[in-house]
């Protein structure tokens, strides 16, 4: 895999550099064109793992997911979790795998952020993924700041650390 990714990004650098240009320009011409795109990826420790098991029972909540989170509105919701579920397709079954063992929560927001939740398959860490969209034209620390807000909402709300004992790095 990094051999091949080495080979497609030596390919791109030279179409770029032809056309005199450098990489984080063209990346920065990416940003223009379709907006900038923040991650906040972390992880809480969890060393009781009936802990993770019954956080994601609770979002689970007999098959009655959440429709907001907060002033968040969700668009989609795919749990590749038993039962598995996914509101995004017609039979709403997961077109990915599912596993009882180590289920995945991924929760679609309208305004196009996507937060997943999972439990590290060799450490005690229950981890997230939460990312956002920006449209073009925004700055990317506007974006950064809208997504900051939204990561407090989704975890304080959906994961509520202090209530579960979850632990910061």
């Amino acid at each position: 895999d990094g051999l091949t990714a080495l080979g497609v990004f030596s390919e791109l650098s030279v179409s770029i550099y032809s056309k005199k240009m450098q990489v984080a320009d063209h990346l920065q011409h990416l940003y223009e064109e379709y907006g900038e795109f923040v991650s906040k990826n972390g992880y809480f420790f969890c060393y009781d793992p009936p802990t993770i098991t019954r956080i994601l029972g609770e979002l689970r909540n007999g098959g009655k997911y959440m429709e907001s989170v907060g002033p968040y509105k969700v668009n989609a919701i795919r749990d590749l979790g038993e039962p598995s579920f996914d509101s995004a397709t017609p039979d709403q079954k997961p077109t990915l795998p599912t596993s009882k063992s180590s289920p995945m929560l991924t929760i679609r927001f309208e305004n196009g952020c996507v937060a997943q939740f999972r439990a590290s398959g060799t450490e005690p860490k229950f981890k997230y993924y939460i990312e956002l969209p920006g449209p073009p034209g925004v700055a990317r620390n506007v974006v950064e700041a809208d997504l900051a807000k939204m990561v407090d909402t989704v975890l304080e709300e959906l994961l509520q650390p202090t209530k579960n004992g979850l632990i910061r790095p």
